[in-house]
């Protein structure tokens, strides 16, 4: 019997402790007040360090820093509820351009065909964080954006070279640009003006990954900076004011012409009359 005792006293501890700590940890959960409100820890802009300070400004909105800007959270709600139809409009756009381009490299250099796998711009769309009009006397308005995107774009080309088949995927890009719109000119026709001229006021700050065959050739080392600045001069040497990219909203017979950009001035220094009219005495 004393064996049997302990026998049963070992089994007894086994099963009680584990069978007790599960069940204190239920009444404990259960019990836990409800009411219990989490502080909430904030820090005023003096107790940040200067280093932490110069890392945070360049990411604050531009109408936090300057007051010419203004804030739009209502244009960022109509982008944010409008962005999944652009995506479809946009890509199909770059799709069309891209093939007829494609279509000019199809039988040279061993390429049997170019299309793309998969296009999309993502479902994060760009932010304007900040908007400032300018006066203008012309006949138009002008509009200065500061425009930040980072989207989780994913565009794969497929390009097949002989036997061979490449592919090329550029994802997560990050943008921001210092932007003009330019709605011009005006008409008394919905929607009052006849086209939109966007434009870049600066060189943009580009950022995004590029993969070969599922490689990253963006990690070698001294080809990022590359790229990316190679990339950032095209774009402005393309967009970069005076430049402009135009997007006609009327047709050209509704809306106003356009406006001359110059006089030419006619001198004649000599002349030849025809016939009994005489144009003048200098021949």
């Amino acid at each position: 019997m004393g064996f049997l005792d302990s026998l049963l006293g070992i089994i007894g501890f086994g099963f009680g402790i584990p069978m007790g700590l599960f069940l204190g940890f239920l009444i404990f959960i259960y019990f836990e007040p409800r009411d219990v409100k989490k502080e909430v820890i904030t820090k005023s802009i003096d107790e940040f360090e200067s280093i932490s300070m110069i890392d945070l400004v360049p990411l604050l909105p531009l109408w936090v820093m300057s007051p010419d800007y203004e804030r739009v959270d209502w244009l960022n709600k109509l982008i944010l509820d409008m962005w999944p139809y652009f995506d479809k409009a946009a890509c199909g756009i770059i799709k069309s351009s891209a093939e007829a381009t494609f279509t000019e490299y199809i039988g040279k250099y061993q390429i049997k065909s170019i299309y793309f796998d998969r296009l999309t711009l993502g479902n994060l769309p760009p932010k304007v964080h900040g908007l400032k009009p300018q006066d203008s006397k012309e006949n138009e308005l002008v509009l200065d954006l500061a425009l930040r995107w980072a989207g989780n774009l994913d565009i794969i080309l497929i390009i097949k070279l002989l036997s061979l088949q490449l592919s090329v995927q550029l994802v997560d890009i990050q943008i921001s640009a210092a932007t003009r719109v330019i709605l011009r000119p005006f008409v008394p026709t919905f929607p009052c003006f006849s086209s939109i001229a966007v434009s870049l006021m600066e060189k943009p700050k580009i950022d995004f990954g590029l993969k070969v065959m599922g490689g990253d050739i963006m990690s070698i080392p001294g080809f990022y900076q590359f790229v990316q600045e190679v990339v950032a001069r095209q774009v402005a040497k393309l967009y970069l004011w005076p430049q402009t990219f135009e997007i006609d909203i009327l047709d050209s017979s509704i809306g106003a012409a356009k406006k001359p950009v110059g006089i030419l001035h006619v001198k004649p220094y000599r002349g030849k009359a025809s016939g009994k009219e005489n144009y003048g005495q200098d021949e």
